[in-house]
């Protein structure tokens, strides 16, 4: 039997814990307000999420977006609209300084259409976007947080036992799918990221 096994620290056996944060975005309902770009060919921006966006430490948190796009396994929505959306987002971002690692977008779903319709662990509730941001990017994920507007989004991030915050905007909680509890509830994006600098500097006093 192991030192680590017999309730030895992690550190103390030798064994590295991942110190890397970062925040998990929901796409639309928490960024913006629809999964396609507008008539214009610009970003459908959700009141202050760009701004929003602006006052996170990139020195501390690493920047993602993980979304399940069943409505692109259903046909609503074309793939190449979502891309569409998803590359005029990140030249936005970039142009404010704002670096997002990796968009994580799952478009299956077991009763979707054609090559769509199938099971997948990285669709949300199950916590598959978040395990393999982990493995890749060498994240704590108990030091993460998660935004989302819908119960899938806090019961996918919760099983993957990062922090989650509810917005009450886009769905608001009130999609029905799943009986969860957020750690925080926050009126936007804006609150959600007020928050998590708030709790930050709260840890660390």
């Amino acid at each position: 039997m192991t030192r680590a096994r017999r309730g030895i620290g992690a550190q103390e056996a030798g064994v590295r814990i991942p110190d890397k944060q970062a925040i998990f975005f929901e796409l639309d309902g928490v960024l913006v307000a629809q999964p396609k770009l507008e008539p214009d060919g610009s970003v459908p921006w959700l009141p202050g999420a760009r701004e929003a966006l602006e006052r996170i430490d990139q020195r501390t948190f690493l920047l993602f977006i993980g979304t399940a796009r069943e409505d692109i396994a259903f046909g609503r929505l074309r793939e190449r609209d979502f891309k569409r959306l998803c590359d005029a987002l990140i030249a936005d971002c970039t142009a404010r300084h704002v670096h997002f690692q990796k968009i994580y977008s799952c478009p299956f779903h077991p009763k979707g259409h054609a090559r769509y319709r199938k099971e997948s662990v990285f669709r949300k509730p199950a916590p598959g976007i978040y395990k393999m941001a982990q493995q890749e990017f060498d994240l704590n994920l108990a030091r993460c947080w998660a935004i989302g507007h819908r119960t899938t989004d806090v019961l996918a991030a919760q099983r993957a036992g990062t922090g989650t915050i509810l917005v009450q905007t886009g769905a608001a909680g009130q999609d029905g799918a799943f009986v969860v509890e957020p750690h925080r509830t926050a009126r936007d994006l804006r609150d959600a990221i007020r928050q998590i600098h708030a709790f930050e500097l709260a840890s660390r006093s």
